[in-house]
C-alpha cells in the first residue's frame, strides 16, 4: 500500500518535502528549507538516500530545493526538474553556501553531484523512478515550475507543489484540467483569503511609480530574484516607462537564464526589452548613481535582508522625495516588515521619511483558486493541505467541504503519515 510521509510544510509555510513511499521504497518531491530568527537553515525531516528512487524539484524556490544537495553528500538518487528549475537551482544553492555555508551539510561539490545525476523533465510527459511512475504538468507559479502526478500501486497522486490559476507577466495559469487524481495535495499559503485582480494591483503599482518619479523621487523596489523582480521590471517596460530602470542583485542573473529559454516564458519578447532597455548594476559606481535621479531601481533582497537593496535603503530612507514600494512578502521580523508597521529601519531604527506601500503581486494561489483547481482534477477523494499555517487550513477545509463535497480533507504535520 502506498504512503504519504509529510517530511515539511506540514502546518507551516515553506520546507517542502513530500514523501510517496511503496514497498520500502521511496519518490521525494522537494527537499527545502527554511530559516529561523538567525537566517540559519531549517532542514525537513530526515530520508535515507539509499531508499530513494528519484527527487523531483518542482521549482527553484529555496523553500522547495534548499536541502536538496544534502542527499547527494554520498551516492543520491536520479534528481528530475525542468530545465529552468535546475540551472536557477544551480545559482541559488551556490549563493546559500555563500551565505550560510557554516550551517550547512553540504557544499558546491554536494551540487554538482546532485546536478550530474540530473534529466530534465517537460510538460505532459510521464517519466518513470524505479516503481513509480509520475507526469508533470504546468503550474503557473514561476518559469519551469510543475505539478506532479504520481501513479503507484494503482492509486494517483497529484502534488501540485506552489501554484497559481492566473497570468502574469512570466508565466500563465496552471493547467490541470483533465487530470485524474484519488489523493490532491494543494498549497494552502493562502486559503484563508483571495487576492486583487493582478490588473488592479499592476495599475495600482504603476501609478503610484508616477507619481513619486514624476515629484523629482526615486523608487526602491526590493524584490526576490526568482521570477518577482523581472515580472516588476516587465510590467514597468509593457507601458513604455520613460525614466531610468535600473537591475541590481541575483534578478539579473536568473534573468538571462529565463531569456536563454524563451519557451518557458509567457512573453519572451517583453522579457528581452527589460534586457535591452534597462540598465545593469554592475559594480559600486552604478550603484552610488543609480539613486541620484528620478528613476526605478529593482534589487534584491525583497525582504531587505541583504543584498543590494539594503544598500539603497539606507541611502533612500530619509528623503521623502522617494519611494520604498514592497512588492514580496514580508515575513514577521525582517527590515521590510519593520518599515511596513513601524515606519523605522534598521537596528538604529531609523526613522522612514519616504512613501511607503506594500502591493500584492503573490504567485501563490487563493482560496478561490484553490476551489477552482480541484474542480478541474477528475476523481478527488481525499485532499491533503500543505504549505499553510493552521488558521487558513481550517478556513479552506470547510468551504472544499461544503463547496465541493469531499468530505476527507486533511491537514497533517511533519512527519505524519497517510495512508492512500
Amino acid at each position: 500500500m502506498a504512503r504519504i510521509r509529510i517530511l515539511g510544510s506540514g502546518r507551516e509555510v515553506g520546507r517542502a518535502a513530500i514523501l510517496v513511499e511503496s514497498g520500502g521504497r521511496g519518490l521525494l518531491l522537494d527537499y527545502g528549507v527554511n530559516f529561523d530568527e538567525n537566517d540559519r537553515p531549517v532542514f525537513p525531516g530526515d530520508v535515507r538516500p539509499r531508499d530513494l528512487d528519484g527527487l523531483v524539484l518542482t521549482h527553484s524556490h529555496l523553500d522547495h530545493i534548499g536541502a536538496a544537495p544534502y542527499l547527494y553528500v554520498s551516492q543520491g538518487p536520479k534528481v528530475f526538474g525542468t530545465r529552468v528549475t535546475l540551472h536557477v537551482s544551480r545559482l541559488l544553492l551556490y549563493d546559500m553556501i555563500k551565505l550560510n555555508g557554516a550551517y550547512l551539510p553540504y557544499d558546491e561539490r554536494s551540487v554538482e553531484d546532485m546536478l550530474g545525476t540530473a534529466e530534465y523533465i517537460d510538460y505532459g510527459r510521464e517519466y518513470e523512478a524505479g516503481r513509480f511512475a509520475f507526469k508533470t504538468f504546468y503550474s503557473g507559479h514561476i518559469p519551469g515550475s510543475t505539478a506532479v502526478l504520481v501513479e503507484v500501486d494503482g492509486r494517483r497522486i497529484l502534488y501540485t507543489s506552489d501554484v497559481n490559476v492566473i497570468e502574469t507577466k512570466l508565466v500563465g495559469p496552471a493547467r490541470l484540467e483533465g487530470a485524474k487524481a484519488d489523493v490532491v495535495i494543494v498549497e494552502s499559503t493562502y486559503g484563508d483569503s483571495d487576492h486583487p485582480p493582478r490588473s488592479v494591483s499592476e495599475e495600482r503599482f504603476y501609478n503610484a511609480v508616477m507619481d513619486v518619479v514624476s515629484q523629482g523621487g526615486t523608487v526602491l523596489v526590493p524584490a526576490f530574484s526568482v521570477s518577482r523582480g523581472q515580472e516588476i521590471a516587465m510590467i514597468l517596460a509593457e507601458r513604455g516607462f520613460e525614466y531610468p530602470v535600473w537591475l541590481d542583485g541575483m534578478i539579473r542573473q536568473v534573468a538571462e537564464i529565463y531569456a536563454a529559454n524563451p519557451r518557458f516564458i509567457l512573453n519572451p519578447g517583453l522579457l528581452m526589452k527589460v534586457m535591452s532597455e534597462f540598465r545593469i548594476v554592475s559594480g559600486w559606481q552604478d550603484r552610488r548613481r543609480a539613486f541620484k535621479k528620478p528613476g526605478v531601481i529593482i534589487a534584491s533582497a525583497g525582504m531587505l535582508k541583504g543584498g543590494p537593496s539594503l544598500y539603497y535603503a539606507r541611502k533612500m530612507a530619509t528623503n521623502k522625495k522617494n519611494g520604498i514600494f514592497m512588492v514580496s512578502y514580508q515575513a514577521p521580523g525582517t527590515p521590510g516588515r519593520m518599515i511596513l508597521e513601524e515606519g523605522v529601519f534598521g537596528e538604529e531604527r531609523i526613522p522612514v521619511l519616504a512613501r511607503v506601500e506594500w502591493f500584492d503581486f503573490s504567485s501563490h494561489i487563493d482560496q478561490s483558486g484553490i476551489i477552482k483547481l480541484l474542480r478541474s482534477v477528475n476523481g478527488v477523494e481525499k485532499v491533503v493541505l500543505v504549505h499553510g499555517d493552521p488558521k487558513a487550513q481550517e478556513a479552506l477545509k470547510t468551504r472544499i467541504r461544503e463547496e465541493l463535497g469531499i468530505r476527507e480533507v486533511e491537514t497533517p504535520g511533519n512527519m505524519d503519515v497517510l495512508e492512500v
